[in-house]
């Protein structure tokens, strides 16, 4: 009879790890109490790097207004910041708010959100 077969020393296939998740997100989208901005807040998660643009789109039925600001890397995310638009740019109804991440690496949009100009 002849010996077992040595044992294998080859590790099991390790489960590969998931790609993350990722998601533009609009924290803020509002008047400020003063009334004369509207501002507009984000970050987008499963990102994690400095230098990245991130833009703000404001369409209404007047048209359409951007603001732009550049991500900062946080310990899980990339931070978009904080923006503001002049309330004269944007005509009093609804406007939608979208956040755009671009980076080198990276394309990632927001959902919409919504925002009422009185």
């Amino acid at each position: 009879m002849s010996p077992p077969p040595p044992a294998s020393t080859d590790k099991p296939n390790a489960t590969p790890t998931p790609t993350p998740t990722r998601e533009a997100v609009i924290t803020v989208a509002g008047v400020d109490a003063d009334g004369l901005n509207a501002s507009a807040s984000g970050y987008v998660s499963g990102v994690v790097e400095d230098g990245g643009v991130c833009t703000f789109t404001f369409t209404g039925v007047e048209g359409e207004t951007t603001a732009t600001s550049t991500g900062a890397a946080n310990p899980s995310t990339t931070s978009c910041g904080f923006v503001q638009v002049p309330i004269g740019d944007l005509a009093r109804g609804t406007w939608q708010v979208v956040l755009t991440y671009s980076s080198d690496a990276f394309i990632v949009s927001s959902a919409p959100t919504t925002l009422e100009i009185p």
